[in-house]
Parts: C-alpha cells; structure tokens; sequence
C-alpha cells in the first residue's frame, strides 16, 4: 500500500513487478522478489506485525506452496525500473497469505490472479479491511486497479473470459460474498473526504454502486407463474452501496455531479420505495441513507431539475415521510423527506410542481398530524414536524397554490391544530401558511367565513408577545382587511383592540419600531378604515388619536396614516376635522405618487408594489375630493385626472382589460366606483356651473374622459350601482357644457 510501497500511490497502469515465473516455479532471477517467511495464521497476527508497515523482511524462507512466487536470486534485487510479475494462487490460500503480497507491493499482480469466486472473495476481503484502517484508505481510493478489481466483483454474475465455466453457479448465488465485500470496500473508502477525488473520478464507480443499489446483478428464472428476477445483491450489499452514495452526497463538490447521474437517482427512488429486499430490517436501513442521500442533493439549488426530473422520486419522498411516521411517531427518515421536500419547495418555480405532485399533501399533513407535542415530544418528532410545516409554507407562498392548498381537503384543520399545540417554530410555520392563505384575494373572504381561522390569528395575535408567530397573524388580518366583507366580522372578532395596543405600545416614533408588526397594523387600520360600516367603530376606538402623531412625520408611516385618517374622516365636518385634515396635506403628494405608482407596476419610497392594492389609493383621492377646498385645489391636477382615467378606461372601455394582482381592470368594480366618485367631485370643484367653464387640461382629455364616462353608464357590472351611474353623468355632462 502507498505508505508502504509507492507504487500503489500511482494512479499508473503500469505493473510493479517484472520477474516472470517458469514452468518449475523458478525465475530468470534477474529482478527477483526473495521469497518471504510464512504469513502470519490469522488477521490479528499480521497487524501486529512489523511486515504490515512496510518494515525490511531479512532473510526470507520458502513460503507456503500454495502460493507460486518468483524463486530467489544471487543476484543483488534491484526494486526498479518495476517490471511485471505473475503470481498464481491455490485453493488453501488464505486473507493473510494475499496480505503478504499486498504489503509488498505486489498488488495489481495479485489482484489479475484472482480468478476463482473464492480468491476474489478473499481479495475484496483483504481490501475490505484495509479500507477500514484510517491510515489506509486514500492509498486504497487512490489506486486504479483496486477501484477496477471491486467495482467489476461488485457486479460481477458470471465467470469472466479464461475463467472456468464450473464457477458460473458460485458467481449467481446471492450469497457468494465477493460482492458484499466489494461494496463494502468502497462503503469504507467514503468514510474520509480525502478519498472523494479518487472515487468521483473513477469512470462508471457512481453508477455501479447504484446498480448494486437497486439490487443488481440480477438473475431470471421461470416457472409456472412466470418469470421472475432475483436480486444477487445481497441486502447488505444494497445498505453498502447507499452508504457509499450517502457518503459521497456530502461532498459540497459532488452533488451536482451526483445527481446528473440518472442511475443514482433511480436507485436511490428504488431503495426507498423498499423494491426488492427480503429483510425488512436492511431495507429501513438502507432507506434512510437513500432519503438522506436525496436530502443531501436537494441541498444545492442546481439539482433541482433533476430531482423533479427524475420519475417518481419526488413521490417516493413523499411515501418515505408518510411512512416512516406512525403511531410512534416521526423518526430520522421522516425529518430527512420533508428536509428534501422543504429544499425542493423553496424555488419559485418549484412550487406549484411539487404541490401537485400526488401523495405529497396528504404526506406533509399526516407528518404535522401524527407529531403532535400532546402525543410525542422526542426530538425527531419535533423537528420533522418543523420541516413538514416548512415545506408546506413554502408551497403556499406559490402564487398558484394559495386557492387549492386552502381547499385542500383536512389541510386547514391540521395547520390550526399545529397552532393550538405547538408553541415553537412550527406554529410560526403554521402561522405564514395562513398568511399566505390571507395575500389571495380570492381566499379573503372564504378565510373569514371559515369561521375557525380568524379566531386563532385574533388569539395569538392576542395571546403571545413579541414571537414572529403573533406578527404573521397580525399580517394575515390586515391582509383579510383588504375585503370590504371581512370589515365587520373583523370588528366582531375583538382583532381591532389588541392590533391598536400593539401599536400603543410601538410608539409614536416609527424609527424606533422593532420589526414590521406595528407597521402591519397601520395597514390594519388602514384598511378597515374604508369600510363606511366600520368607520363609526374607529372613530369611537380612538383610531384617529393613536395615528395623529404619524401624520407630521417624513416617513413612509405618515402616508398610511394620512390615508387611514382620511379614509375614517371623510364624513366629518367642524373646525377639529378641518385642522386634523390639514395635518395631512403634507401627505398628499404621497398618495398621489402611490396610486400613480400602483398603476404603473412599481414601488416608491417604502413600500413595494403589491404592498397597497389599488382600491386603496383610488379610495383615498376619492376621500381626499370629497373634503374641503384645500384638498380638492391639491388633487384636481392633469396627472390625478389621467390617473383615474386609466382606471375607468381599464374597467369598461372597449370590454376593459385584466386586473393585476393589486386589482384594477375589468373585473374590479369597486376601484372603477371610487375613481368615478372622485371625477364626479374634482370635476364639479373645476366646472361649478355647467358650460359656464372648462377643465384646465387639453381637449384630448376632454374626449378620453366622457368617452370613459359613458361606457360608465351603460356597464352592467353587478357592483357598479344607478347612483354612481348618475355620477358618471353628472361629470359627463360638465365636461360637454351642459
């Protein structure tokens, strides 16, 4: 071996030794090895041994007969140039008796004279235990010929060409050992990362593990059922070669090579899908180190595609964490499928893919149902039923998954028994998947009418402190508050007091705010606020007070409460009302950037497009034009015009156009009611007096809006009402001249 001997350190095919043998036994003696004293009897005996580290051997004798070996030589022994060797070796042969070759160097000519079942079989022996000595096993990984000599054994069913054909049954029985071996050296080999090199470069040793894997070689025999195959491998064989894999999937390096080898990844599906093994006990072995193979893969973003890829690995996965889950509930295994399904689910194009993948719902919900802390409390249990939640946090963040995964059969009761239950990182989980559930709007309404889910975001948001928990609930409130509908259930939930307590405590300074949570509830406010039979409410809470401080700050703050405070005054009338508007004028370039911004599929300064939906700022210039003077003199400019114009134009002209995800377009009725309110009142403010004045802006506007206008009138969308219809006329007919 390497440290021993040099020659095995080489990745050369060329052959140490050269002392060719003769008929008699004898040498031409020219490079000729001494012979050796007797091997030592037995393993132990031989560790022992001086010779097993390399140590001079002086004054050797005749070995055992059983073994043919160059005879001794008068002449000096030159150790090179190397030159070729044959060795030939008997049927009493013994592990030691190859060892003591081994130590000398000899080994790629012991290896080409293994040519029975039997040798071979002490051959990967030999191999075997040098590959579990530490000090060993780069220079075992580091030799070509080793690699060739296992990997061929592993797989080998039939002699090979000069072989006696009377060994063809010893190849073919399952329980010929050679193989065992065989894997089980390279298995050893994995153990240090010095040997990856090596063995990632070896040509075709990935996939020959992942044959043995699934259980090749295989044999045929037929009978009166049929055909039927068997696998050669044994099952200790299989448990090797998985973890030869599982330890190479460690490797930051070799991932991605890994998993571009389609053999593999169908290997490792095979193994946990349990195909082919007698012994229940080897088969859950050898499927965890598969499912922590996968998971090892899906560690690296590049593997995505072929992971998805490959046929029916996502669902072996998904088998894997179900099954692996019972009444004792979760082990290893189970944490190790959702951890792949979780790292699966994070890309944005991988959501939807793996969501509708069969048996992968109902695997991660009978993981979080089976892992219940009032059932299990062992740490396994714990922490796959945090994986499991994270992976399905992360399905319900795709945009394409938040309507279904919500109808999903059983699936909103177990994330509610999650957060009745859990106390940690999984309810946290839990918590976002409402939340995602909340950002449809499709959902909004559904959500609240559940009647089970509000009360449990009102709870925690009640409930618990400053836990991440409380703030995805505080989010997925203000996110139901978007709807109209969902305003007075809200109100009767009890979600407005603890939401207006959150902000107390805050304080008034927003640039002292830890987190998003008080920010959140801004919106909250916000929101509500444009609900005309939750506004007596807020006025009455004391809305308007807690966000007056906000109103003279320069921070993104101030323009949500400018809105929510105009939205909850925009019937009032009295001097404290005036004064309290006046506040806001600061604001107003603010709102009006926003809805500019919203129309254009862009942000501004602290919020992101989607953050604000478009009934929102359209609500707010509507609120603003039916207020005082002032407010109308600051909002009736070509930009709001054209602004609301769009708005109506996108609605009903010419059959309107699709809606974006913060509303608008055809299907959006109410946004197109608000714009049309606040046209009616800016262009009664410009023309008191029909045909007595024009409004300020060019004739082409002037046509664009009564062109708008009157597709207005004569819309037959169910929430566009007669009376905005007249209002629709009454701004029409203004901007004609009577």
């Amino acid at each position: 071996l390497p440290e021993l001997d040099s020659t095995l350190d080489s990745n050369s095919d060329q052959e140490e030794f050269s002392t060719p043998e003769t008929d008699d036994g004898s040498t031409d003696g020219s490079n000729a090895l001494p012979y050796a004293s007797s091997p030592p009897d037995n393993h132990r005996t031989l560790r022992s041994n001086p010779a097993f580290d390399l140590s001079s051997d002086s004054n050797p004798r005749r070995r055992n007969r059983s073994i043919v070996s160059p005879s001794p030589s008068s002449r000096p022994y030159h150790p090179s140039p190397p030159s070729p060797v044959a060795l030939s070796f008997g049927p009493s042969t013994t592990v030691a008796d190859l060892k003591y070759f081994a130590e000398r160097g000899c080994i790629v000519g012991l290896l080409a004279a293994l040519r029975t079942p039997r040798l071979k079989t002490l051959g990967a022996r030999m191999l075997a235990d040098y590959a579990k000595m530490p000090t060993r096993r780069v220079a075992v990984a580091s030799n070509r010929r080793i690699l060739q000599f296992v990997q061929s054994t592993m797989l080998q069913s039939e002699p090979c060409p000069g072989e006696d054909d009377s060994t063809k049954d010893e190849y073919a029985d399952p329980l010929w050992l050679g193989r065992e071996y065989a894997v089980e050296t390279v298995r050893s080999l994995t153990a240090t990362e010095e040997s990856d090199r090596y063995l990632m470069n070896a040509p075709g040793l990935l996939q020959s593990l992942a044959h043995v894997a699934r259980g090749e070689p295989f044999s045929y025999t037929s009978s009166s059922l049929g055909r039927k195959m068997i696998s050669l491998a044994s099952g200790k064989a299989r448990l090797h070669a998985c973890i030869a894999v599982m330890n190479l999937s460690c490797g930051k390096s070799n991932k991605i090579e890994i998993a571009n080898i389609p053999d593999v990844l169908e290997a490792m599906r095979d193994v946990m899908l349990g195909t082919h093994f007698t012994s229940g006990q080897v088969a859950q072995e050898a499927r965890l180190k598969a499912t922590t193979c996968i998971k090892n893969l899906s560690n690296a973003d590049a593997n995505d595609a072929a992971l998805l890829g490959t046929p029916g690995l996502v669902e072996a996965v998904g088998h894997v964490a179900r099954e692996t889950c019972g009444g004792e509930g979760a082990t290893t295994c189970t944490t190790n499928a959702c951890l792949a399904l979780m790292n699966l689910s994070i890309s944005k194009g991988n959501k939807h893919r793996v969501f509708r993948t069969p048996g992968i719902m109902d695997a991660l919900i009978a993981v979080i149902t089976r892992t219940s802390p009032l059932q299990h409390s062992n740490s396994p249990n714990a922490e796959a039923r945090v994986k499991a939640c994270s992976a399905l946090s992360n399905l319900a963040i795709g945009y394409d998954n938040k309507i279904p995964m919500f109808s999903y059969p059983g699936f909103v009761e177990s994330i509610l028994h999650v957060i009745d239950t859990d106390g940690g990182e999984a309810r946290t989980k839990a918590c976002s998947i409402l939340w995602s559930f909340a950002a449809e709007m499709k959902n909004q309404v559904p959500v609240v009418q559940r009647g089970d889910i509000l009360p449990t975001l009102v709870r925690v948001a009640e409930e618990d402190a400053t836990t991440e928990a409380r703030f995805k609930c505080v989010a997925a409130l203000t996110l139901l508050a978007e709807s109209l509908e969902n305003a007075i259930p809200l109100l009767e939930s009890g979600a407005l007091a603890p939401l207006m307590v959150i902000l107390h405590d805050a304080g008034p300074d927003p640039t002292q705010w830890k987190g998003q949570t008080a920010s959140w509830c801004v919106g909250f406010l916000m929101n509500m606020a444009q609900s005309d039979e939750a506004v007596p409410a807020l006025r009455e809470s004391g809305v308007v007070e807690l966000l007056a401080p906000l109103l003279t700050l320069d921070h993104y703050q101030s323009l949500k409460a400018a809105m929510a405070v105009t939205f909850v005054c925009r019937y009032d009338e009295g001097d404290e009302t005036y004064d309290l508007l006046r506040k806001t004028e600061n604001v107003i370039p603010k709102i009006i950037s926003l809805l500019h911004n919203t129309l254009s599929g862009r942000g501004g300064n602290g919020y992101k497009y989607g953050v604000f939906t478009l009934r929102s700022s359209v609500g707010c210039i509507a609120s603003l034009a039916s207020g005082p003077d002032f407010m109308k003199e600051r909002i009736a400019t070509s930009p709001v015009f054209e602004s609301l114009l769009r708005v109506v134009a996108d609605f009903c002209v010419d059959g309107g156009t699709p809606g974006a995800i913060v509303g608008g377009g055809r299907d959006d009725g109410h946004s197109a009611t608000l714009a049309v309110r606040a046209l009616q009142s800016l262009t009664q403010h410009l023309i008191p007096i029909p045909g007595c004045s024009a409004l300020p802006f060019e004739r082409i506007m002037e046509e664009r809006l009564i062109i708008a206008l009157q597709s207005f009138e004569v819309c037959t969308h169910e929430e566009v009402t007669d009376i905005t219809r007249k209002l629709a006329s009454d701004a029409k007919l203004r901007i004609q001249g009577g």
